[in-house]
């Protein structure tokens, strides 16, 4: 019977301190401006999918990009994606996004980060391009 506690316990502490280390998107904290700016990119980007706001979602797409869509990874344009996304957001409803790993090369950027649909995870990699002095989603793979 003790043996059983003591397994228990030692289990729910283990757990608990998975659950605390758990990083998500806000909580990381940019180790430069440039990473501020993507940090902030991929922000509006989880913020505008929860809210359904497809014309601010589409906005942080660059206008030649290549957007992987659906379980079979289809590839559609920009202008193709605004008639799928809203289809798509109603079928995935919550994002979190989590910590990303940032690697920045020039004007180009690739971020690997983890969606959170919360009963399923999935590796995620957006490149982005910085065009203006602003950063854009080129595409994503999952």
């Amino acid at each position: 019977m003790q043996k059983k506690i003591t397994t228990i316990t030692l289990i729910s502490f283990l757990l608990m301190f998975l659950i605390g280390c758990v990083a998500t998107l806000k909580d990381y904290k940019p180790k430069s401006s440039t990473e501020e700016a993507i940090k902030m990119l991929l922000l509006i980007w989880e913020t505008t999918w929860n809210k359904r706001d497809v014309q601010g979602n589409l906005a942080l797409w660059h206008d030649s990009a290549k957007i992987m869509f659906g379980t079979d990874r289809k590839i559609a344009s920009k202008k193709e994606y605004a008639d799928i996304l809203p289809e798509r957001m109603a079928a995935h409803h919550t994002i979190k996004l989590g910590a990303p790993k940032i690697n920045i090369m020039g004007d180009k950027a690739d971020v690997k980060v983890t969606f959170d649909f919360g009963r399923v995870q999935s590796a995620t990699t957006f490149y982005l391009i910085r065009e203006n002095n602003n950063w854009f989603i080129t595409s994503f793979i999952y």
